[in-house]
C-alpha cells in the first residue's frame, strides 16, 4: 500500500512540476509576444546613420 501511496505522490509532484512549467512557458510566450508588438510600433533607425534631429 505505501509503494502505490508512494508512486501516486510522485505522479502529482510530477504533474505539479510540469503544471509550473507549462504556465511559466505560457507567461513567457506572452512576454514575448507583447515584446514583438512593441518593437512593431517603433520605427526603423533612419539609414545611413543620419541625424534627423539635426
Amino acid at each position: 500500500m505505501d509503494a502505490v501511496m508512494g508512486m501516486q505522490m510522485a505522479q502529482f509532484q510530477t504533474n505539479y512540476t510540469f503544471g509550473l512549467m507549462k504556465m511559466a512557458m505560457d507567461d513567457m510566450e506572452s512576454q514575448a509576444q507583447a515584446l514583438m508588438e512593441m518593437m512593431s510600433s517603433v520605427p526603423a533607425p533612419a539609414q545611413y546613420n543620419f541625424d534627423v534631429w539635426a
